[in-house]
């Protein structure tokens, strides 16, 4: 059983997703290796657990491989060595700004009256004081000695790396 999950987030770096195939879709690509393939909107979290769902249950059901091309809209830049402003139209990433995730489910739990402006305040400050003691917990924990990147990764180590943690071994002990 095997379910692939596409976020076609309509750019290849900086290369729209139209120029990169002669695919209408990228769902379509299922059918060249003979699986089930479908679309669905990525930014609607209610269509992405349908399709999930029946994804896995294909699998569990012992029908095959499924491939989910979930359309969305990279808001951001590829890197932080990108600047997607050069080969996107600011019109463009507005539009697709409407339709962010995020946005749209709290549009639509807010008009079900089931969140306010006030329960995102309590949640974010919750967030806020989990995330504080999590990294309290991390840096209050001891450091590791470096020579334990070494340790536990390979039964037998290659020959290369034995010779480095010799290296570092001998900086100050493998402590710093």
């Amino acid at each position: 059983p095997l379910v692939m999950v596409v976020v076609n987030n309509q750019w290849a770096i900086s290369v729209p997703r139209h120029l990169q195939t002669g695919a209408q879709t990228l769902a379509q690509k299922a059918i060249a290796g003979g699986i089930h393939g479908l679309q669905v909107d990525g930014n609607d979290l209610f269509a992405v657990h349908e399709a999930m769902s029946e994804a896995l249950q294909r699998a569990r059901d012992g029908q095959g491989a499924t491939l989910i091309e979930a359309v969305t809209y990279r808001l951001s830049d590829h890197t932080t060595a990108d600047d997607a402003r050069r080969y996107r139209d600011a019109a463009e990433v507005e539009a697709a700004q409407t339709r962010e995730p995020l946005r749209r489910l709290r549009n639509w739990l807010t008009e079900q009256g089931w969140w306010s402006d006030a329960d995102e305040q309590a949640w974010l400050s919750e967030c806020r004081q989990q995330i504080d003691a999590e990294v309290e917990a991390y840096l209050s924990t001891p450091r590791p000695p470096i020579a334990s990147m070494f340790q536990h990764v390979y039964a037998d180590m290659p020959p290369d790396l034995q010779r480095q943690w010799r290296e570092v071994e001998g900086f100050a002990g493998g402590t710093r």
